[in-house]
């Protein structure tokens, strides 16, 4: 399974964010083995560019270290509105889901 957060983060704020999530996702990466992405929609919309870390490969001790993670990045004072979080399976775990 894959976790897909998005949220928005005002544009000049974009290097401090880019920072502070790639050392979040190493940190993810060294503590559970779950490797993660950075992604930013093009544009910015109000001031804010819309971000989006995925996660592939979920462990069951993922959720748990993202939370760790994420509240040592101290990352959240940047995030304006809500911050979304959507998990998917691959074709090969909802195939055999059933």
């Amino acid at each position: 399974m894959d976790r897909y957060i998005y949220y928005r983060v005002p544009a000049d704020q974009a290097l401090v964010l880019q920072h502070g999530v790639q050392g979040l996702q190493q940190r993810v990466f060294d503590l559970c083995g779950v490797p993660g992405e950075l992604k930013r929609r093009p544009g910015v919309q109000d001031g804010c560019h819309t971000w989006m870390e995925v996660y592939r490969g979920l462990t069951p001790e993922f959720e748990a270290c993202l939370r760790q993670c994420e509240e040592e990045a101290g990352l959240a004072a940047l995030i304006r509105g809500a911050r979304h979080a959507d998990d998917f399976l691959d074709s090969t775990e909802w195939l055999n889901e059933a």
